[in-house]
């Protein structure tokens, strides 16, 4: 029976329905959120269709092909545009796997269990800032695992960024030029603190004396030496229509500095080619963007598991572009189901972008790949995260002591400039320079990071 009810395209044309009706529901055969409290997978939630490359194909791409230039017509419709473009014009290759099913593997164990416990806990206010129903600030977890339109699922996202309480990112990044040689390579320890919404770090689920603000995000540059010491810290209002503190300490000349809003919009190393509101797809606070519109639904390919712990030094392999070496050689999987949001600056009166595009994987929430416009509405830049589930058990290598034994957590970002063509690489790794290590829901990083006297003391 289900095989002739869920025949070719049917599962398009239900997508293609709920965007025009406005339909917000989730899963295809079942309602996501309810298969997803009863047996921990989305499996029930979806058509085999959706749930195997090789189904979605018939058998032309199944796991373990490598997809290029030779093959990604067949799954065109299933990359962003600009991805599209890397396979077939400029010698990306992608390694397809598996599709994970396991809800637990593509977030934090503590922060889906909270997503289930506080299903209906939370609203929109006037101004669509996020309460629960007795008035207080966000308590965790995704506060609209079934968003009724745009903004909430762009605001669901925002509230945390890497979904943990607190994280210390060391990261090494690459950026390249058109033909993918190295121009700047640079090591940071980056870091999210959150001050609400804590599910893991006492006291919780608020920092006491915090609770006007979200998160605190320092971050220092380790390498390489003329930029070493170089240091940025912003402090987040909890009111997502405020724009961020943003300040920055330049070793040259040994003084803190205030960032301008219009700073969001440019590069803040050289050689970068990307700029802070990209971060974490949405790298601002949400409110100072708008006109949210669900533009699409369907499936994806995302690197969901890109297992590079298993790398020495974690270390993704190369691939692509004149030089073979300009893209990471990432990992993708067949994701069943994305909400498209577009959503514009409505805050920044000179924004050189008109507006961004993002794929959000429907059983969380989390931002796949952001695309944006300029203000000639010509498609520019491409922010694409990967992701994994880590498990040292699982063939790990160079495990930092500091980082659990297992754990969710991103893998790499491909900043891409489609109108020049050049690209920022960055990866999570177990070490920078500095002895900078992965620290997971570690208290500590409050005091060693998250104020101005801290600012100053991570420069020289």
């Amino acid at each position: 029976m289900r095989l002739i009810k869920y025949q070719d395209g049917w599962t398009r044309r239900l997508f293609l329905e709920r965007v025009a009706q406005g339909a917000s529901a989730l899963g295809v055969i079942a309602p996501l959120w309810e298969v997803i409290g009863s047996t921990g997978t989305c499996e029930a939630a979806y058509p085999p269709e959706l749930l195997s490359i090789e189904a979605y194909t018939k058998g032309k791409l199944k796991a373990g092909d490598v997809l290029s230039a030779d093959n990604v017509d067949i799954v065109k419709d299933l990359l962003d545009p600009i991805a599209y473009h890397q396979i077939k014009n400029d010698k990306r290759v992608v390694d397809l796997v598996a599709t994970t099913t396991d809800i637990n593997r593509i977030n934090p164990s503590e922060f889906i269990a909270a997503t289930e416990r506080n299903r209906g806990v939370h609203k929109l206010d006037e101004n669509s800032n996020v309460w629960t129903k007795d008035g207080k600030p966000w308590i965790g977890g995704n506060p609209f695992p079934e968003p009724s339109d745009g903004t909430q699922v762009v605001t669901a996202m925002s509230l945390s960024w890497g979904k943990h309480d607190a994280v210390l990112h060391p990261i090494k990044e690459w950026d390249t030029d058109a033909a993918g040689n190295t121009q700047y390579a640079y090591e940071m320890a980056f870091l999210e603190y959150q001050t609400v919404g804590r599910l893991v770090m006492d006291p919780k689920p608020y920092l006491p004396g915090h609770l006007d603000q979200l998160r605190l995000v320092p971050d220092v540059i380790t390498a390489p030496e003329d930029q070493r010491g170089t240091a940025f810290l912003q402090i987040w209002a909890y009111d997502q229509r405020m724009f961020p503190e943003f300040y920055g300490y330049t070793p040259l000349l040994k003084r803190v500095r205030t960032f301008p809003v219009d700073q969001r919009f440019e590069p803040l190393l050289p050689g970068e080619n990307y700029f802070s509101t990209l971060a974490w797809h949405v790298g601002d606070p949400v409110l100072t963007w708008g006109n949210f519109k669900i533009v699409g639904r369907g499936p994806i390919l995302n690197g969901i598991q890109c297992p590079i712990y298993k790398n020495r030094g974690w270390l993704f392999k190369n691939c692509g572009g004149q030089s073979g070496n300009k893209y990471f050689r990432t990992w993708m999987e067949l994701v069943p189901e994305t909400i498209i949001v577009d959503y514009e600056p409505v805050k920044y009166p000179r924004a050189p972008i008109s507006k961004k595009r993002t794929w959000f994987d429907a059983r969380t929430m989390q931002p796949l790949v952001t695309n944006t416009y300029d203000r000639q509405g010509k498609l520019w830049q491409q922010w694409e995260g990967g992701f994994a589930w880590y498990d040292k058990a699982d063939g790990g290598v160079d495990w930092p002591s500091s980082a659990p034994d297992k754990f969710w957590w991103w893998a790499h970002v491909h900043a891409y400039d489609v109108q020049n063509e050049t690209l920022a690489k960055l990866q999570l790794t177990p070490e920078v320079t500095g002895g900078y290590t992965i620290r997971i829901n570690d208290p500590a990083i409050f005091n060693e990071f998250c104020s101005m006297s801290a600012l100053r003391r991570m420069g020289r």
